[in-house]
């Protein structure tokens, strides 16, 4: 089999180019080249775990003096990423077997028995090899461009009951701090994907729900009115999702709007655009991307989305274009630490990883820089998907100390608490950077290690006070988008039944209790549907239990093998 015939070439030289240049990310590797060289999601998303892997594989290979590394032949491949793809899929994908052949395959197999003892032993010493993201929800961002919430929010469910053939919950939620996000089990991912009709449409968006916290507190804090800039856009879903607040905002004004002023408006032929979002990439074949995002998923009479390409850090703040601009959204490039299924993502620093991180550190303060020097800019949103302090809370407190030293003007940046989530819970870091209580209580921070059912995030809210002997203020902005009528609130009920699904001891003819009585006697007027269900319910856990526990047995004697220990017989 030639090399390029591989089924797992494309995968492979992702993953080889990848490991030639650590100090890129694996995102920046696979699209910023553009064209044809783009790989498919199939084969980024095998990169992307094999990556998550990569400790796992080379503990395995390196153990007992390198012996497995040295008996495949490890060292003499030219294309190691190939390799481990191949031992990643053989050991740790779902399917656990190499598609294809080719010599490299021949070797792997050929040691495929030292290869599983030492992966069963390597996991059962890190038992969180596992993902985390897999029981998060499935977040569902409706665009209200597109389609009311109610309305997705009904297809969905009518979806998830179809797709839902096993016991336990499969409700479609509204969730608690999002007003146009929709909450669905973590299984939803297996059939709710990018080739789904209301994907493709347009009419929802696969979004995580931290990632929308940007938008939301960019829409919904002060006067929504006026320009926006969002610094870094592509892909475009956050840009989408600040076009889409702001369109339900601007249709709930008019909503509110006296009688007497909206027939004022029947003589206009077309509803004046009442905002625009500049949308600045610099990368071309991102951009590229972008412009045929927002092809996609905007549509509004009220608000206009614009890409631009170009570095943001170049344009000119008092540049007539951008004299309408209010708010500043700024999510840059970061170290994607928070994001807890990503590739790139370390638990460990060493010497380069530290100089990477101080390297994206002093750009995201640059940037934050430039967005305080637009002198008509009155309020900045800046966001990363990291959890390092060095990205988060250290660039907030040395932008604020630089830019609010020897103002002329009298103005002055400071850290404000956005009212849209004031009942998150968890907050930045006090003391960090010489940051307050006060300061940092108005930072909102996201662990998806932690609890918090979604990646990590950090968000940080600034707003310009000036000198003014107008005493008035302005209130924020409330948006909604009416994703609550109808649809039940989400209060962790996914995250209960994964907690639910630990193995619990059964014990043999448990003693009937007066609770058990009485849900027998009720049992006996359940219909026949419903008795069927149940019944085929307890027969697919039957299943699961019997395959799992001869798993584990099976797993008990590779161990004992390699110990030296003799597997007792029947008889014993």
């Amino acid at each position: 089999m030639s090399k390029n015939t591989s089924p797992y070439y494309a995968a492979g030289t992702l993953l080889n180019t990848y490991l030639q240049h650590r100090n890129r990310g694996l995102k920046s590797i696979a699209f910023d080249s553009g064209g044809n060289n783009v790989p498919s999601s199939s084969s980024y998303a095998t990169v992307a775990k094999t990556i998550q892997h990569l400790p796992a594989i080379n503990s395995i290979l390196n153990a007992d003096n390198k012996k497995l590394s040295k008996a495949i032949d490890f060292d003499s491949y030219k294309n190691k990423g190939l390799a481990y793809v191949m031992i990643y899929e053989l050991l740790f994908s779902k399917f656990q077997k190499i598609r294809g052949g080719g010599q490299i395959k021949r070797m792997i197999v050929k040691h495929e028995k030292e290869l599983r003892r030492e992966a069963d032993e390597y996991t059962s010493k890190n038992p969180s090899l596992g993902d985390p993201s897999s029981n998060f929800p499935r977040y569902v961002r409706v665009n209200v461009m597109h389609s009311p919430v109610a309305d997705a929010a009904k297809i969905l469910q009518e979806e998830l009951t179809k797709a839902s053939s096993e016991e336990g919950n499969s409700t479609v939620y509204a969730d608690a701090h999002v007003p146009d996000l929709l909450v669905l089990p973590p299984n939803a991912s297996s059939w709710l994907h990018h080739d789904s009709e209301l994907v493709k449409s347009g009419k929802i968006i696969l979004q995580d729900k931290s990632s929308c916290f940007s938008a939301l507190v960019c829409a919904s804090s002060g006067d929504f009115r006026g320009d926006y800039i969002d610094a870094c856009s592509a892909p475009g879903n956050k840009t989408s999702h600040l076009a889409a607040l702001l369109h339900a905002s601007f249709a709930a004004a008019d909503e509110d709007e006296p009688p007497k002023k909206k027939k004022k408006k029947k003589g206009n032929k077309t509803n004046k655009i009442q905002s625009t979002v500049f949308a600045c990439e610099r990368s071309s074949a991102r951009f590229d991307t972008l412009k045929s995002r927002m092809d996609q998923l905007v549509s509004s009479s009220s608000v206009a989305v614009e890409p631009t390409h170009g570095d943001f850090l170049k344009i000119d703040p008092s540049d007539p274009k951008y004299a309408n601009v209010r708010a500043i959204m700024l999510d840059p490039s970061c170290s994607g630490s928070g994001i807890v299924n990503a590739p790139d993502r370390s638990t460990t620093q060493n010497s380069d990883e530290k100089n990477r991180i101080q390297s994206l550190a002093n750009f995201q303060t640059v940037a934050l820089k430039h967005s305080m020097s637009f002198p008509q800019v009155e309020r900045i949103v800046y966001s990363t998907c990291s959890v390092h302090d060095e990205e988060n809370e250290l660039v907030v407190s040395n932008a604020l100390a630089e830019m609010n030293s020897g103002k002329e003007d009298g103005s002055e940046w400071k850290l404000v608490a956005p009212q849209c989530l004031q009942h998150w819970p968890r907050r930045g870091k006090v003391g960090v950077g010489g940051l307050s209580k006060s300061q940092a209580d108005c930072l909102i921070r996201c662990d998806g290690l932690d609890g918090d059912e979604t990646n990590g995030f950090f968000v940080s809210y600034f707003e310009r006070t000036r000198v003014s002997n107008d005493t008035s203020s302005v209130q924020s902005s409330e948006v909604t988008c009416n994703a609550s009528i109808g649809i039940p609130l989400y209060d962790g009920q996914y995250k209960k039944v994964v907690e639910s699904e630990v193995p619990k001891k059964i014990e043999k003819d448990p003693k009937p209790t007066e609770e058990g009585k009485s849900k027998g006697a009720t049992s006996k007027n359940a219909t026949p549907s419903n008795n069927k269900a149940a019944e085929k319910s307890a027969k697919k856990r039957a299943k699961k239990l019997a395959w799992k526990k001869k798993q584990a047995l099976q797993k008990g004697e590779r161990l004992k093998k390699k110990e030296g220990i003799a597997p007792k017989s029947k008889e014993e």
